[in-house]
């Protein structure tokens, strides 16, 4: 398989590039590798890059190089298409990099093309249909700004795959994008074995990483004075530069700590330097993965780190090869330091189970999880993606798909419900494409995503066209059923993006409106009762809110069995003390029986509420006459009383809205006009 990758540039100190070319390498065992790098600034790389792995720059911007592009006049030319920050001055990426990675992306033979960043993602929703398309997020996509993260959404939906580093990760993805629930992936970063391996003899406690504020390093000091002050001699070493680099240098004098903590400085590579250590340290705010701490672990370092939301948490086993404390949390960090400190055998022990612990994370290991994610990309190629159902006369579900492999057999239609407990329904898809979701058997309560997959969990969720949805046979289902719940239906119904649902309404015993006439304020309810007797029955009007409230209407059977109550708004309207009231309509077959809402199931209309709408009457209380003031006598005083004869203002006009809810149940909203 050709698989290749796309970054911005090489030629920066950063985990995104290390991770990258570092997987890179390992693919290049058994793949042809390529590293697409949108920018050159300078001839070598930070981190070694297999040999194997051939690089194509599309912008050099090399000063001594033969093929420099500095003197083109688009490197000065903000970008089109690539997502590029408001207060961009001078463009990163420029619109040379991006034509030329349009046009990469229009004629590529790869099989597999990989974003390595959030802005070249969206670059790749412009690709052809041809490879598959991949994105790796290495940060977490919610706390992008809004001019990245709403393009990026956007683009997910024509890619293939989306890795996040963590579960945790996958799982917000997720929620933020429920799409591509079916396409997220976890995959960590790779991370090699190291060359270089601790004693853990020497008193040096290592950190390492960017000195800016998120890396959190004065945490870390603060932590290691108490250590310093109890067993002089040990150490505290931070590799690395940055903005905070003064503020740290101020805090370790303030400290008196000028002998005890050191700034190394940057080095490249750093992994060497985690050898001369014996314990690690990271005190981030936030660690979307921390190669750092992989790389530290494979050094034999075990390593003291915080609760980073949520990379840690996934690396380190704590007690085993280190120790997980909470955010900001100095002493939690003081104590882990002093343990390990003290206790030089728990040390070394704990050093070599993260050696053992660092492999999952490997050359080896990122290419079999790699290569696993690519696999099922291109299966859920070959799943088919839109379907025609159509309802049965007996409230069966008959789907055909609009493609099924022949050799692939264990294809199944998959039914996930929605914002409950995610329950799945699983039918078998014949070599044919087709499949049947039966009544009887189907689909508990609920609206149910509709989904193509197979029984080891790939899975792609199906669409259909206006065409494609068939409920003309909806309306012939004899209800209430003769076995099983007295109502039992599906509706299967498409989604404005065009995805297939189903929503499955089943009522063991059920009260269905047949007809709601409105007579003044008189609404007469005419319902049907299946899977209950009715004795006594009784409507109840229940008030919505604090001020909760129940009225009775009493339901009598007419000649067709059906029940019938008369309910009178006025009772409604002299319970109304606010701007609107609702009121839910239920029927309670008999006394002591528990009752029913009074809803609209039985129907193909998948809104009620839009579809069977009512009158609205008006009920206008009365104005009281003002008595005529005498004629001769009091004159004055009559004058007077025509200006204060409204004093004493009637009561409102109240509009009574008889409709059904989101649930499909009757209510009567009374509104003050």
């Amino acid at each position: 398989m050709k698989i290749v990758f796309i970054v911005s540039n090489l030629c920066h100190i950063g985990g995104v590039v290390s991770a990258t070319q570092n997987l890179a390498g390992a693919l290049a065992e058994r793949h042809e590798v390529e590293i697409v790098c949108l920018r050159k600034s300078r001839d070598e790389s930070h981190f070694p890059l297999d040999g194997r792995v051939r690089v194509r720059v599309l912008t050099d911007l090399r000063g001594n190089s033969p093929v420099s592009d500095l003197d083109d006049p688009l490197i000065k030319v903000a970008p089109m298409v690539y997502p590029a920050p408001p207060d961009e001055k001078e463009p990163w990426i420029s619109r040379l990099a991006e034509l030329r990675l349009l046009e990469w992306l229009a004629n590529t033979d790869a099989d597999a093309v990989i974003s390595s960043n959030p802005r070249i993602t969206v670059m790749l929703s412009h690709a052809r249909r041809g490879p598959l398309l991949l994105a790796q997020e290495h940060s977490m996509p919610a706390i992008y700004a809004e001019w990245e993260k709403k393009p990026l959404f956007r683009a997910y939906h024509g890619l293939d795959a989306i890795t996040a580093l963590t579960p945790e990760e996958v799982a917000s993805l997720g929620e933020q994008v429920p799409a591509v629930r079916n396409r997220l992936e976890v995959m960590p970063n790779c991370v090699p074995a190291s060359t270089h391996r601790s004693t853990g003899d020497n008193r040096v406690i290592i950190a390492a990483g960017l000195l800016k504020e998120n890396k959190n390093f004065a945490m870390a000091i603060e932590a290691f004075a108490p250590v310093a002050a109890k067993y002089p001699g040990w150490k505290l070493r931070i590799y690395g530069n940055g903005s905070e680099k003064a503020r740290l240098r101020q805090q370790i004098e303030e400290l008196g700590l000028y002998n005890d903590v050191l700034l190394m400085g940057p080095a490249t590579p750093v992994s060497p330097e985690f050898a001369k250590g014996s314990v690690f340290v990271m005190p981030s705010k936030r660690e979307a993965f921390g190669n750092v701490i992989v790389e530290a672990m494979a050094a034999g370092l075990p390593v003291i780190s915080t609760d980073a939301d949520h990379g840690p948490r996934n690396i380190i086993t704590h007690g085993e090869d280190g120790f997980v404390v909470p955010k900001g949390d100095v002493a939690a960090m003081t104590s882990a330091m002093m343990e390990l400190v003290e206790d030089d055998e728990r040390r070394r022990s704990m050093g070599r189970a993260a050696i053992r612990n660092a492999e999952r994370f490997h050359e080896t290991e990122s290419r079999e999880r790699f290569e696993a994610i690519l696999e099922r990309a291109l299966l859920r190629r070959r799943l088919p993606n839109s379907a025609n159902v159509r309802v049965q006369q007996d409230g069966s579900l008959s789907f055909t798909t609009d493609r099924m492999p022949l050799d692939l057999p264990g294809a199944e239609i998959v039914c996930r419900r929605i914002n409950k407990d995610a329950a799945e329904r699983r039918f078998p898809l014949s070599p044919a494409g087709e499949a049947l979701v039966p009544w009887s058997e189907g689909l508990p309560e609920g609206e149910w995503d509709v989904l193509a997959g197979t029984s080891g969990g790939v899975e792609v969720p199906l669409t259909a066209d206006g065409f494609g949805i068939d409920t003309r046979d909806l309306l012939a289902v004899s209800l209430p059923r003769n076995t099983g719940p007295a109502l039992s239906l599906l509706l299967p119904h498409r989604q404005d993006d065009g995805r297939l649902r189903i929503r499955s309404r089943v009522r063991e015993r059920h009260a269905e409106v047949a007809l709601l006439q409105v007579d003044g304020l008189a609404l007469r309810i005419v319902s049907a009762l299946w899977g209950a007797a009715a004795d006594g029955a009784v409507v109840e009007a229940t008030r919505r809110g604090k001020q909760s409230k129940t009225l009775s209407f009493e339901a009598r059977p007419n000649e067709d069995g059906a029940l019938v109550a008369v309910v009178d708004s006025l009772r409604l309207i002299n319970e109304h003390n606010a701007k609107e009231a609702i009121w839910d309509l239920w029927l309670r077959p008999a006394s002591g029986d528990g009752r029913l809402p009074l809803s609209k199931l039985a129907t193909d209309v998948l809104s009620p509420m839009d579809v069977f709408t009512y009158p609205r009457p008006v009920h206008r209380p009365s104005v009281p006459a003002v008595p005529e003031p005498p004629a001769k006598r009091f004159r004055r005083t009559a004058k007077k009383a025509d200006v204060t004869s409204s004093a004493t203002p009637p009561a409102a006009a109240v509009e009574v809205r008889p409709y059904f809810n989101s649930e499909a149940q009757l209510s009567v909203k009374t509104v003050t006009i």
